[in-house]
């Protein structure tokens, strides 16, 4: 099978999956600004109002090592029955949409600006962390069914049981490629795009 190919597939095969995961994120992400919100108000009290985000000065190679290294990290870490992948995503969720009620209560229209900040990297970035997950449940699920398949009367020893299981780790492998090309291309969108758009498309609604 060709790269090309091989990347497709683990895209089309896992479509199910991925979309899952996206919604778990996007139902985490809207429940934790409904029920954050008055914490977030009650803490904004002790911050100075802003007009604008900061950015942290925060380089786009150090965004790309902190969210690829972090990603393997629990790509590893799923072969622990993927639990680190399921709860990647919810943790990601609720730590992203925290910043939401927190900007509307210490800037003019806070939340609607984080939001037009988060979408230019967040498209690449979210992505990518979802597709990360995806691929750490595929790693377990490899396992769990190599491990099946070698302990069963119809293989002949472990190398056979890795050739009949084997492609749902080279997609599991094509999807952490994918996932560290969205992160490569996320990062200087992140350092360099993300608050400038904001702000503009703040501009051009009347927001400002």
């Amino acid at each position: 099978m060709e790269l090309k190919d091989l990347f497709i597939e683990s895209i089309t095969d896992n479509m199910k999956l991925i979309i899952g995961l996206y919604v778990l994120f996007i139902a985490v992400f809207i429940a934790t600004w409904i029920f954050a919100s008055p914490q977030m108000q009650t803490f904004a009290g002790n911050i100075a109002p802003l007009n604008n985000p900061q950015d942290a000065g925060v380089g786009p190679l150090e965004l790309f090592i902190q969210n690829a290294g972090g990603g393997i990290m629990i790509y590893l870490a799923s072969v622990f029955f993927a639990i680190p992948a399921i709860v990647m995503v919810i943790y990601n969720a609720a730590n992203i949409s925290l910043i939401g009620p927190l900007f509307a209560n210490i800037m003019p229209n806070g939340g609607i600006m984080f939001i037009l900040y988060l979408i230019p990297h967040g498209i690449f970035e979210i992505t990518a962390t979802i597709i990360q997950s995806t691929a750490g449940i595929l790693l377990f699920k490899f396992i769990w069914n190599f491990i099946k398949a070698w302990r069963s009367g119809g293989t002949d020893g472990a190398g056979e049981a890795y050739e009949k299981t084997k492609k749902i780790l080279l997609q599991s492998l094509a999807l952490m490629v994918i996932a560290t090309v969205l992160l490569i291309i996320a990062a200087p969108i992140e350092a360099y795009v993300s608050i400038p758009v904001s702000e503009f498309l703040m501009g051009v609604f009347g927001l400002r």
